[in-house]
């Protein structure tokens, strides 16, 4: 394999349009539609092109937790139990890691500036599922004209991303149709659908939580709003957002954050058990001062996360609702730029149950509008040994990407990871499935065209089309 010197030194001397995303604003292929409000982040400042903040908003940036605190606030308050009985107890999940370190090789993936659909430069809320050995990770991202959309990317190793369809061409797995933004996907599979739920907001910053279907990865379709703001003078009447949903016990359960007009956000639960008509918990809020949030479940222990601007924050509950207890700062910022001003909208990515890393994204300016999705693992687990060559490719390619565009293979791998050299970074070659591939360039391209999310050469030199390429 070569150094891919043609392609990437011409890359950093063209100029390339942003992206946009809302903490995650989504940007679609197309970016049809009237003009967004500009949204850095679900409770960020946001304006129409052009305005001034909202009133009580400051116009340099959300605060970490609630929108009274800049994104350098210290944290959270130090307990946040709401509504707890005295039957409640405390424990720390089994298994829980010692610590997570934010890996060198961060950001693993950033917007493709030069397309449309991620114009603002602006991608953040992964969502990653294991499927047919492989990573699929939906995110939001924000179009050149403000909307946000729900995107999907696909990896073999959790390092190495691959964007559907295409790397230069990204676009929406699920578009605004008719809304100002859709955002923040939380999906689970029942059966053969998948459901995700997300925010929704039809006009303005206006949020709700809503479902859309498919029947595989992309291609997903609106159903129906599952939850709206609360009512006048709640702690939820303002909008509600950020959903994060698990599927136990035949129910769809949900937490999901809320604003009130007085001003603060908290966690609130509901579920459901048809995954369409949901039932709010009496003890909402379950957590105050918190927003953006992920649950799973650990150890026997519900683990929640929650952002911040300086680092990512967690809390527990034996029950999911009424036993919460923060428990302070996860880990902190790395100390690198691309996180500089906070970690948004945080993932607990398990693998056979156990904790393998928590994904970001990371908050490069204070106003959380150029998010880039990053990874910090979590002790004990061996990060793989693909990535870090988002620095030097152009905006948003792959190596295997790059090294096609310049025509110096259909193959490509980051061969110095960290390198900002685009002279050295990739080193490019043939494909191993070239034999088998026939006008597609390599197995990615021929598992999108076949209707898969993307796909891997998985039996090097063959010339059997239906074996040499593994999709999913």
């Amino acid at each position: 394999m070569r150094a891919l010197v043609p392609l990437l030194a011409l890359a950093v001397l063209v100029s390339c349009p942003g992206t946009t995303n809302y903490l995650p604003d989504r940007g679609g292929p197309t970016d049809a539609g009237p003009e967004g409000d500009w949204r850095p982040h679900v409770d960020g400042p946001r304006r129409e092109a052009g305005g001034k903040p909202d009133a009580g908003e400051a116009a340099d940036g959300p605060g970490p937790l609630d929108q009274s605190q800049p994104p350098d606030a210290p944290g959270p308050p130090a307990d946040q139990k709401v509504k707890a009985d005295a039957g409640c107890s405390y424990p720390l999940p089994a298994g829980w890691p010692a610590g997570f370190t934010p890996w060198a090789r961060n950001p693993v993936v950033i917007p493709t500036k030069g397309a449309a659909a991620h114009g603002a430069d602006n991608i953040y809320a992964p969502e990653i599922h294991a499927v047919s050995g492989a990573y699929l990770m939906w995110y939001g991202g924000q179009g050149a004209k403000g909307h946000d959309r729900i995107f999907l990317a696909s990896s073999a190793d959790g390092a190495s991303w691959r964007k559907w369809p295409s790397d230069d061409a990204p676009k929406a797995v699920l578009d605004t149709g008719g809304s100002n933004h859709v955002n923040d996907p939380s999906v689970v599979k029942l059966g053969g659908t998948w459901m995700m739920y997300y925010t929704d907001a039809a006009t303005g910053i206006a949020d709700t939580v809503w479902l859309a279907t498919a029947t595989k990865p992309t291609g997903f379709k609106k159903v129906k709003k599952v939850l709206g703001p609360g009512k006048a003078g709640s702690w939820e009447d303002l909008r509600v957002g950020r959903p994060a949903a698990l599927y136990e016990g035949g129910k769809v359960r949900l937490w999901y954050d809320g604003t009130s007009k007085a001003g603060g956000r908290h966690v609130g639960y509901a579920e459901s058990s048809d995954g369409k008509t949901f039932s709010r918990s009496p003890f909402n809020p379950v957590l105050k001062n918190a927003g953006a949030v992920d649950v799973k479940k650990v150890g026997g222990v519900y683990v929640l996360l929650y952002e911040s601007g300086n680092g990512t924050y967690w809390a527990t509950s034996v029950d999911g609702v009424r036993c919460w207890k923060a428990r302070g700062k996860l880990f902190g910022l790395s100390g690198k730029a691309y996180d500089q001003h906070g970690q948004v909208t945080p993932f607990l990515q398990l693998s056979g149950g156990k904790v393998k890393a928590v994904w970001f994204g990371g908050a490069s300016v204070k106003t959380w509008n150029k998010n880039r999705v990053a990874v910090a693992w979590a002790a004990g687990v061996k990060a793989p040994p693909g990535g870090g060559c988002s620095g030097c490719t152009k905006a948003g390619l792959s190596c295997a990407a790059a090294c096609q565009a310049a025509g110096a293979g259909a193959a490509g791998i980051c061969a110095k990871p960290g390198s900002t050299n685009p002279g050295a970074c990739c080193a490019c070659g043939k494909s191993p499935c070239a034999s088998c591939l026939g006008k597609h360039k390599d197995c990615h391209a021929a598992c999108v065209a076949a209707g898969k999310a993307g796909g891997r050469c998985a039996h090097p030199g063959s010339t059997n089309p239906g074996v040499c390429c593994a999709c999913y």
